[in-house]
Formats: structure tokens, C-alpha cells, sequence
């Protein structure tokens, strides 16, 4: 009779057991299917958040790992293109083009509006383009005015002087050719001084070219700038969940601020070597150094994770430590990076 009731009781435990794990599975099956729908329709916010619940939920594994990384850029890449539409609208033809650049808008043809991107993204070149071809037609145009006008008060100085002396041998001809002479004159320094005025203008028109080329630097410096300070915001993150033992949440702001960190490195070496006036070198290099920084404390806060439920051990302290000063150094570097752009 006991033995009866204590195969009952078994039963009855591993019915509970087996009905948990079924509630549990099901639960991690509805969140990866919320998560695939909102990444595919575009929410890639709520995307994130459903990524979230579905790691707090203990869903593993690299393919769900690059989905959130996914998630994660296509909502800068949004994010992004709302820019670009702000500086269309207001014709920064230059800073629009930078913006969709410096994004994955134009290059993962997953993103919801990557048609929509490519098309704004044509418009703005085109346009930017055909500014700058402007500028330099008009440049060279007045360029090739003001030799021609060099070269008829040349001419007229040289008449000047034949007149000069056909006056002294001539008598009264020589008076009618001085008055003509000195009409001439007066006509040459009319013309010397609407040369002056337009040289004027076309030194005018060099200085707006230099300018829109400086602030189409600084407005991609910027953008770079920014996605830093949002990778940064990732890490703050991490140390705040490794501090409340939450390493799932912990290891996605890891993933994520490493994924910004990485890509933006990627684009602001490019800017470097092909965009940088010498003038602005060294605060891209310390851009650079900024992001070296980051990528370092996004590795020890990594390691620092996987030791999470041993935190009194010398390994999970000192990766925590050295994660925590390359952030400080990082975040030191960024400040620099942030004054010189305000200072500009």
C-alpha cells in the first residue's frame, strides 16, 4: 500500500515537471516568433525588446546573437535615415549623403527602407554634385574674365604710352588723342574696378566651397562622434547589469556596443585616409584611440561576464577592473573628441 502511494506521489511530480518544461518551451517559442515577426516587419525597437525577454527567458545561440546585432544596426540605420529626410528638407545635400554613409541604409538590403534610402541617398549626390560643379565652373569663369581684363589695361598702359609721345611732337592732333587718351583711361580703371569687384566675388565663392567641404567634414565626424557616445551608452549598461548579476542582459549590451565600436572604426579609418584635412588629423586619430579603447573594455566586460557568479574571484575582479579603465580612458578621449567638434 505505501509503496502504492509513493509511485503515485513520483507520478504526479514528474507530470508537474514535464507540464513546466512544456509551459516554459512554449513561452521561448512564442517570444522567438514575436521577435522573427517584428524583425522582419521593421520594429526593430520592439524587436530588441522582445531579444530581451527572450534572453532573460535563457534563449542561447549565435544565430539568435546576430539577429540582435542585426536588430541593433538596422535601427541606427533608421534612425539615420530620419536625418537625412531633416537635412534634405533643408538642403544639406552634403550632411543627408554622410548620414545615410556612415549606416548600414545602404548597404543591408534586409533594412525596411533600404529602397527608400538608395533613392534619397542618389537625389542628395546628385545634388551636392551639381553645387559643387556649379561653384567651380563660376570660379573658372571669373578666373579667365579677370586675365582677359589683365590684358587690356595692359594694352591700354602701352597705348597710354605711344600717345604719350606722338602728343609731345604733335600740337594740337595731340591734344584730341590725349582726350581720347584719357577717356580710354578712365574706361580701363572703370573696368579694373569692376574686376576688382568680381574677383572679390570669386574669392567669395572659394570660400563658400571651403566651407561647405569643412562643415561636410565635421557633420560626418559628428555622426561617427555620436554612434561612439551610443556604444558608449552600451557599456554603461553592461556594468550596471554585471553589477546586478544580470549576464544576459549584460552580455547583449556587450555584443551590441562591440558591434558599434567595430563598425564605426571601420568607417572613420576610411574617413581618415580619404576625407581628413591634414588640419583635423589628429582629432580623428584620437577618435580612433577612443574606439580602441571601447572595443578593449567591451572585451574585459565579456570576460568579466562569463565569471559573473563567481565575482569574488581574482579573474572576474581583474577583468572588471581593466574594463572599467579602458572605458574611463575611452570615455576621456570621446570628451576630447566632443570639445574639438563644439570649439569648430
Amino acid at each position: 500500500m505505501i509503496l502504492k502511494i509513493v509511485a503515485g506521489v513520483v507520478a504526479s511530480i514528474a507530470l508537474i515537471v514535464a507540464g513546466y518544461a512544456a509551459v516554459k518551451e512554449h513561452g521561448v517559442r512564442a517570444l522567438s516568433a514575436a521577435f522573427d515577426t517584428q524583425l522582419q516587419a521593421g520594429d526593430y525597437l520592439a524587436a530588441l525588446a522582445a531579444a530581451g525577454k527572450l534572453k532573460e527567458s535563457g534563449a542561447t545561440g549565435l544565430e539568435l546573437d546576430n539577429k540582435i546585432s542585426a536588430a541593433a544596426r538596422l535601427l541606427v540605420s533608421e534612425d539615420a535615415l530620419v536625418r537625412a529626410k531633416k537635412a534634405a528638407e533643408e538642403k544639406r545635400f552634403a550632411d543627408a549623403g554622410a548620414l545615410l554613409r556612415g549606416s548600414d541604409a545602404l548597404t543591408d538590403h534586409s533594412f525596411k527602407y533600404y529602397e527608400e534610402a538608395q533613392k534619397l541617398y542618389k537625389q542628395m549626390e546628385a545634388f551636392a554634385a551639381g553645387a559643387a560643379h556649379q561653384s567651380a565652373v563660376t570660379i573658372s569663369a571669373l578666373e579667365n574674365q579677370a586675365a582677359a581684363e589683365k590684358n587690356k589695361r595692359a594694352d591700354a598702359e602701352k597705348q597710354t604710352e605711344k600717345l604719350s609721345g606722338v602728343v609731345k611732337a604733335q600740337g594740337d592732333a595731340i591734344a584730341e588723342a590725349a582726350a581720347n587718351l584719357s577717356a580710354s583711361k578712365k574706361e580701363a580703371e572703370a573696368k579694373q574696378t569692376a574686376l576688382a569687384a568680381e574677383q572679390a566675388h570669386s574669392e567669395a565663392l572659394k570660400a563658400e566651397v571651403e566651407k561647405e567641404s569643412r562643415q561636410k567634414f565635421f557633420n560626418e565626424f559628428k555622426t561617427y562622434r555620436d554612434m561612439t557616445q551610443k556604444g558608449r551608452e552600451q557599456l554603461d549598461n553592461v556594468v550596471v547589469e554585471i553589477n546586478a548579476k544580470r549576464d544576459p542582459t549584460a552580455l547583449i549590451y556587450v555584443k551590441q556596443g562591440g558591434s558599434f565600436f567595430e563598425d564605426t572604426k571601420t568607417k572613420v579609418s576610411e574617413m581618415r585616409s580619404n576625407r581628413t584635412p591634414s588640419a583635423y588629423q589628429s582629432s580623428v586619430d584620437d577618435l580612433l584611440r577612443s574606439l580602441g579603447q571601447f572595443s578593449e573594455a567591451a572585451k574585459q566586460f565579456r570576460t568579466a561576464i562569463f565569471l559573473i557568479d563567481d565575482q569574488g574571484s581574482t579573474e572576474f575582479t581583474g577583468s572588471l577592473n581593466k574594463g572599467k579603465t579602458a572605458l574611463a580612458t575611452a570615455v576621456s578621449l570621446l570628451s576630447s573628441v566632443s570639445d574639438f567638434i563644439a570649439a569648430n
